[in-house]
């Protein structure tokens, strides 16, 4: 009776683990993570770097250390952060290069994250397949979100796109294959404020000039 117990907990278990999508973070030579090639966009010691692909040194000569994370969910509007990847790797021919990185699309109460379970190889790109995007930020912050709101970090993201993930024990790339609409390109990263910064200091600006106009 014990025997048969622990095999039916077993096999929830494994099942547990099939049904969970699984994702391999990886990006291809095609989408390297790269600084900016505009100067005053990018730290004064970083310069010698213009248009190069980064992140795989330990640190940048303006001493950031870039952190890739995926972010995904159910809907392109809505992503959430699933984990992260600190780019401190210093092997020969490496910059640039992310993960790999295997993970498991579990639900994070922290994050907001949903489960998003395992789909089919093969299967069908839809309007109910699962978002991902790769976004790269300032180790010394948690979230590529935290790092925006701080507007001191180099921040970048590549192109959202559709995958499925693994439902077995494959996990499969986040770069460019059947499963996916990946499109190739660089990952550039900044020092630019993000829109919603400038919409921001905008409104701002619109309330000290009602204010003064009062006055």
């Amino acid at each position: 009776m014990k025997k048969l117990l622990l095999t039916s907990a077993l096999l929830a278990v494994c099942a547990g683990a099939f049904a969970q999508g699984k994702v391999n973070l990886l990006n291809d030579g095609g989408s390297l993570v790269t600084l900016t090639s505009v100067p005053g966009q990018a730290a004064a010691a970083d310069q010698s770097l213009l248009g190069q692909a980064v992140g795989n040194l330990t640190p940048l000569p303006s001493g950031q250390v870039l952190m890739a994370g995926l972010y995904g969910g159910t809907s392109q509007g809505s992503l959430f952060l699933y984990s992260t990847f600190t780019m401190n790797l210093s092997s020969a021919g490496s910059a640039g290069v992310v993960g790999p990185l295997h993970i498991v699309l579990n639900a994070n109460a922290a994050t907001g994250a949903p489960a998003i379970g395992g789909i089919a190889a093969g299967t069908a790109i839809g309007a109910t397949t699962p978002w991902f995007q790769i976004r790269v930020w300032n180790s010394t912050f948690a979230s590529y979100e935290a790092a925006a709101a701080a507007g001191t970090s180099y921040l970048g993201q590549g192109a959202a796109f559709q995958m499925n993930p693994g439902s077995s024990i494959a996990y499969i790339n986040t770069s460019p294959s059947a499963n996916s609409t990946w499109t190739d390109g660089p990952i550039v990263v900044s020092m630019v404020p993000e829109p919603s910064t400038f919409a921001l200091a905008g409104l701002g600006a619109a309330a000290m000039l009602i204010i003064r106009r009062r006055k």
